[in-house]
């Protein structure tokens, strides 16, 4: 097979022969190119369907949410719910102030716990439009409502605190006697004593109060045990401190009823009247200390209680 080639600008010719070989490569790449344009073709019509499809998609999910008119209808009715819940903290905080006018009614505090004024705040003025309904409003009043209840939430545990210890004070303070009912004397004083093994004078850093076996011991004050059980010399023994370097001591113990670590309230039971450890009859060794340093048990067996 020949085909002749004319170039026009030159006049010249020229013949190219085809032989089958080359007629099939020519064939090939003929099909190749036309298939390559229908593949790329293809492949564009089916991204662009593709396309189709998520936008139609998009537009279902649009059509499938709640309209405007619905969206501001939940709108109104959480914002009623904040108003109501508004409405509420301010009841709560009336409910506050008077407690806490209560609570200081009949202390010297009055003035430093002013329940009904606005606590003490500050900082620079920022202009807002004066819309009492709108959300805006709502939650700067939540603001303020919450710097109230902050404030008289750290006045009322200030004041808890303060009658907490007043209380403390008041049931730590030691006086009374450790045992009563008929048959109660005191056996032997505070002080320099013929001792009753020996015979000889000694040092008694407490009294002797004599009675029944088996009548209750009671705690003169509050405070803590700081000894539950035996001792040598005082038998079974309770120590109880009191605070301010005060602990009492009720020695020669039938039994125990109170253990370390126990927070003791003025009156309580701590133990029962025995005759444990070096002593010669049933009775309760008294004694109190300050510092350390024995101070006679008379003068708080017999003391006035705090009012």
């Amino acid at each position: 097979m020949k085909l002749t080639l004319v170039y026009a600008h030159k006049g010249e010719t020229r013949t190219v022969r085809l032989n089958p070989l080359r007629l099939a490569w020519f064939a090939f790449l003929l099909v190749s190119l036309v298939c390559s344009i229908a593949l790329w073709g293809v492949q564009q019509y089916q991204n662009l369907a593709k396309q189709q499809t998520q936008l139609l998609s998009q537009l279902d999910s649009l059509k499938a949410e709640p309209k405007l008119e619905q969206f501001e209808q939940q709108l109104r009715h959480r914002y009623s719910q904040l108003a109501v819940k508004v409405g509420q903290m301010q009841v709560e905080m009336t409910r506050l102030n008077a407690l806490g006018a209560r609570l200081i009614e009949d202390t010297e505090f009055a003035a430093e716990f002013d329940f009904e004024s606005i606590p003490p705040m500050g900082g620079p003025m920022l202009d807002i439009d004066d819309t009492s309904h709108q959300p805006d409003n709502l939650f700067l009043d939540l603001t303020l409502l919450e710097q109230q209840v902050e404030a008289k939430k750290k006045s009322l545990n200030l004041l808890e605190s303060w009658q907490q210890s007043h209380h403390l004070v008041n049931s730590s303070y030691i006086s009374g006697w450790p045992a009563k009912g008929p048959g109660i004397w005191i056996s032997s004083p505070f002080g320099t004593r013929i001792d009753p093994f020996t015979k000889r004078k000694a040092r008694h850093k407490g009294v002797d109060i004599a009675g029944k076996e088996g009548t209750k011991i009671r705690s003169v004050g509050a405070g803590v045990v700081v000894w539950a059980g035996s001792r040598f010399g005082y038998g079974n023994l309770v120590e109880i401190e009191h605070g301010n370097g005060m602990v009492t001591r009720y020695a020669h113990a039938k039994a125990v009823l109170v253990k370390e670590g126990d927070v003791v309230s003025k009156g309580d039971e701590i133990a029962l009247m025995g005759s444990t450890g070096r002593s010669t009859g049933s009775h309760v060794h008294f004694e109190v200390l300050k510092n350390g340093r024995p101070l006679n048990p008379s003068k708080f067996i017999y003391r006035k209680a705090s009012a």
